[in-house]
């Protein structure tokens, strides 16, 4: 017979490690299953979130010092090291892994190393080191993650041409990169190693740079890069990769016919796909729909004692939206009436520089969907706190319904965007209007003073600018 487990988590990303935690609190035993304890944490902690910005704030800092003199300061800038770099982002994902592992202490909560794998609505099976075991589950939790996404026509070898797993830990800072895709992950890359000094191109399928929902947005976001010397080709497909004896030819098709060109290192960044091949779903009859598992508001699969959150499904793949659905499952199972999540109100967050952010609808898609629309938008260059830190490029737009004056949207590029939002998702989620935020007092100077000026502009002439 097998062992017995009150609840099994299968991963132990942020939508795993935050659900056993609150199963926890709410008094549940708690068994998490992951490759090893070096997981721990996910793919946020270890190669996503928290790393990349780590090494994007490293990034930052250099392009800083390397522009004193507009702060009236002198500085002797040397060429970044990158084991430096990547050690200091490291040492963060540790801190952080050895936090997490306190807290599974803590609260009680086994952790399993192993490749998890169903054989039946309550069954798993274990391989590890040590071999095969079986344990049995009273509820299960899949929270599995994501992995990336492969591309036609390009074989990864981990050294020149590699996912962004590889893209973290180089240890020399390359002269020239080609970046396939401009998403977020393509876009926060190919920025940060800009800063750092890489000569950068993009290559992106689509016909933007970050395919994001407000066109304005992507538009200025791809001039700012332009400027800084990154090479974007939209609407264009890499064919080959050709490996010569110090470099990689890459062919690709754009919309002014074939070029070729030659770069020392490939950063594949074309998405990433759930984690779902070899978890026996077919075994215990949970059901998928384009690769990713079905899940109702309350995160319950078909199979009534079946949990899934995280990247595992067709929802935003953000941490902080498999933080909300690991809540969310954790407190299903144990009994608990859960909010569920309005996806409308995630903010989107994505760390280039500058920054960007978005929180609901845009002005088109309220429109589609039957608003009556007032708009504004207002620029960083009117606000004291972004010209005194010689950053004010990028602006920020507020969608309001006209009637009810309800926040619909907003959407920003500039300095402290990924800060600001979340007023803005607080006001979405509380059902605030414009003159809700608008009436706030914000601190002088501050960035978050575009807030109460933008949302003063929807309806009548902002006091700044």
């Amino acid at each position: 017979m097998p062992d017995k487990r009150e609840v099994a988590i299968i991963g132990s990303g942020p939508g795993g490690y935050v659900a056993a935690i609150r199963l926890s609190q709410l008094g549940k035993r708690v068994s998490v299953i992951d490759i090893d304890e070096t997981r721990l944490g996910g793919v946020c902690l270890n190669e996503g979130c928290v790393p990349v910005k780590s090494l994007i704030n490293s990034a930052s800092v250099f392009s800083a010092i390397k522009k004193a003199d507009i702060y009236g300061l002198e500085a002797d800038v040397r060429p970044p090291d990158m084991k430096k770099i990547v050690a200091v982002s490291q040492n963060v994902s540790s801190v952080l892994r050895n936090g997490l592992k306190g807290l599974f202490k803590k609260n009680g909560i086994e952790f399993i190393a192993g490749r998890a794998r169903l054989l039946s609505g309550k069954r798993i099976e274990i391989e590890s080191k040590n071999g095969r075991e079986e344990i049995e589950a009273d509820n299960i939790i899949i929270a599995a993650g994501s992995s990336p996404k492969a591309i036609p026509n390009v074989t990864l070898d981990g050294k020149n041409i590699f996912t962004s797993t590889e893209a973290i830990r180089l240890e020399a800072l390359p002269k020239t990169m080609l970046v396939i895709g401009a998403g977020a992950i393509g876009v926060e890359l190919a920025s940060m190693f800009s800063l750092l000094g890489t000569k950068v191109t993009i290559v992106e399928m689509l016909t933007a740079v970050l395919p994001f929902k407000d066109e304005e947005i992507s538009k200025t976001l791809e001039r700012a890069f332009k400027k800084r010397g990154i090479e974007i080709f939209t609407g264009a497909k890499v064919t080959a990769l050709n490996k010569k004896s110090s470099s990689i030819e890459a062919v690709f098709e754009t919309g002014d016919g074939e070029k070729k060109s030659e770069f020392e290192c490939v950063l594949v960044a074309a998405g990433r796909k759930p984690n779902t091949e070899g978890l026996g779903l077919e075994k215990a009859g949970v059901k998928t729909e384009g690769g990713f598992i079905t899940a109702d508001a309350k995160m319950r699969t078909n199979v009534k004692n079946i949990y899934a959150v995280g990247d595992i499904l067709n929802t935003p793949m953000y941490a902080h939206v498999a933080y909300k659905e690991g809540i969310i499952a954790a407190e299903g199972i144990a009994g608990v009436k859960a909010e569920t999540i309005d996806y409308d109100a995630i903010p989107h967050v994505i760390f280039t520089e500058p920054q960007v952010a978005g929180v609901g609808l845009t002005e088109g898609e309220a429109r589609e969907k039957g608003y009556e629309t007032a708009a504004s938008k207002h620029f960083f260059r009117a606000n004291s706190k972004a010209v005194i830190n010689r950053s004010d490029e990028g602006f920020i737009k507020i969608i309001a319904d006209k009637k009810t004056r309800k926040l619909l949207g907003v959407y920003i590029i500039g300095e402290g965007a990924t800060e600001i939002i979340h007023e803005f998702v607080l006001a979405k989620s509380a059902g605030l209007t414009i003159d809700d935020i608008a009436k706030a007092v914000h601190g002088h100077p501050t960035l978050s003073e575009i807030a109460s000026d933008a949302a003063k502009a929807v309806f009548d002439k902002p006091i700044h600018g």
